[in-house]
């Protein structure tokens, strides 16, 4: 997966977007996928996601 997907998906997370949401917009990746990079993410203290 490109990197400036994960950034798109990462920015969608942040305003609020749900995966299944953001899966309709990028309908190439699974909602399995996309939950993988929002938890592996860093959140703003640098701890990632659980």
């Amino acid at each position: 997966m490109r990197k400036s997907t994960e950034r798109d998906i990462i920015r969608w997370h942040e305003r609020g977007y749900t995966p299944a949401e953001i899966h309709r917009i990028l309908p190439q990746c699974t909602t399995d996928e996309i939950t993988a990079i929002i938890n592996n993410h860093p959140t703003e203290n640098g701890a990632r996601r659980r």
